[in-house]
């Protein structure tokens, strides 16, 4: 190559650029570009440093869903634990002690009463409601009637309407009297039953007790009987009521006969037949009264009561118990997910890398020992490298909160606290159900 000359020749000077001279070599002194030789080392180790970025980010993305994960678990963790607290609490309060224990003594209160229980009901109360309707409706319909013709109204007039509040206002007070003297007369019936024996009975000794000596001797009261009873009151408060229906069933047919003088014949009977129906409402309350079986079904629907509260309660909790049990199995596999996803990503470039290394290297040619034996940065020359070496590898750590939730709130813990409860809360119906088999302590002969 020749130097760049100027050249005058008379004219203007003028820069010629310098050309290579023909055949002399291309780079005799070795300044073009030097290329070096691949390292197949530091291509594994890069590729290898992507797969391990690819794998935290991985991680980093499945952070979020698997927090939501843990935290799905801690609140149904609690939310069970509430739940069994709830079985403790009915089981602390004793509901279900106290339902059995007045059972069972309904039960042995009526232990020796023979082939008549006194929990035997002679007439349904079901059929008390239906009569005194029906009475109800007839006395308020008779006696509003006979306040319409009192008053002399038509519809148009409130006082017309207003008439029905006395045949009302009767009814009740039949429903009074038939409670007050069913109450009364059970007491006092009871009370004879209870006797062992009967003094003799005769005119002489039914008069001076009639109207002197009420009470020869003095009687004692237990604890479990009945009240006193008290008949002259509510005997006089129902006569009073069927007195007043009586005159008014004479008015009407009174009034009636001024109409039709063939009634006039009839209003004895007029009379009579309405007196027989309220009779009938008060004798069909007195036969449906019995306080003892209206305490025998008050303890067996508080039993059931108690049953029903302790199945709800128990199956509430075994249903928070499971739904916390599968947030927990969601947690774990939301974590196992999360670990696999990252394992695969690493795994495969060092399926890749020993794909490319069985094709073109030897195997005593090679730096870093693959497959990983664990989640980090591969040993190098057949060591691994020193504890302050800081590395590239899997950051599982960000998971450490999710496994730790996972291992402090585990299912089996509530589930064997939710059996504890169970057990104690079952315990309490059959502790009391074997003391109601047994006999009372007085019934049970001396040796």
């Amino acid at each position: 190559m020749t130097d760049g000359t100027i050249h005058t020749n008379g004219r203007a000077p003028r820069w010629v650029a310098p050309a290579s001279c023909a055949g002399a070599p291309a780079d005799p002194i070795g300044l073009g570009p030097t290329r070096y030789e691949e390292n197949p080392d530091d291509l594994e180790a890069a590729a290898l440093l992507r797969a391990f970025t690819a794998g935290n980010a991985s991680v980093r993305q499945s952070q979020a869903p698997v927090n939501t994960a843990s935290a799905e678990v801690v609140a149904r963790y609690h939310a069970a634990r509430a739940r069994i607290d709830q079985v403790d609490r009915f089981r602390a309060r004793g509901s279900v002690v106290e339902a059995l224990d007045e059972n069972d003594r309904v039960v042995r209160r009526h232990a020796s009463d023979g082939p008549e229980d006194r929990r035997r009901r002679a007439m349904h109360p079901r059929l008390l409601w239906f009569v005194l309707g029906l009475s109800a409706l007839f006395d308020a319909s008779f006696i509003g009637s006979l306040m319409q013709q009192i008053f002399d109204v038509d519809w148009k007039h409130p006082l017309f309407y207003f008439a029905y509040l006395p045949g009302v206002g009767i009814a009740v007070c039949l429903y009074a009297a038939g409670v007050e003297l069913a109450t009364h007369l059970l007491r006092r019936r009871d009370r004879l039953s209870r006797r062992l024996e009967l003094p003799p009975l005769n005119p002489a000794v039914a008069l001076r007790r009639i109207f002197w000596d009420w009470r020869p001797e003095p009687l004692e009261r237990r604890e479990d009987d009945l009240p006193w009873s008290r008949l002259p009151g509510p005997v006089l408060f129902g006569a009073l009521v069927l007195g007043l229906l009586g005159v008014a069933a004479l008015v009407r047919a009174q009034s009636e006969a001024a109409e039709f003088e063939w009634l006039a014949v009839y209003q004895p009977a007029f009379v009579v037949l309405l007196i027989l129906l309220s009779i009938g409402a008060i004798a069909v309350k007195v036969q449906s009264h019995n306080p003892y079986a209206d305490s025998s079904e008050r303890a067996e629907h508080r039993i059931a009561d108690a049953e029903d509260r302790a199945d709800r309660l128990v199956q509430e909790a075994r249903d928070a118990v499971a739904a916390h049990g599968q947030s927990w199995d969601a947690l774990q596999s939301a974590v196992s997910a999360a670990k696999a996803t990252a394992r695969e990503v690493v795994e495969e470039a060092c399926a890749v890398l020993l794909e490319t290394r069985s094709r073109r290297r030897k195997r005593e040619d090679v730096k870093l020992a693959l497959p990983l034996v664990r989640l980090a940065w591969p040993e190098e020359n057949g060591s691994f490298p020193r504890e302050d070496t800081q590395l590239p590898g899997l950051d599982l750590h960000l998971l450490d909160y999710a496994t730790k939730a996972a291992d402090r709130y585990r299912p089996e813990d509530l589930e064997s606290c939710l059996q504890a409860a169970v057990d104690k809360l079952n315990s309490q119906f059959e502790a009391l159900r074997t003391a109601a088999d047994d006999p009372p302590p007085g019934d049970v002969a001396p040796a």
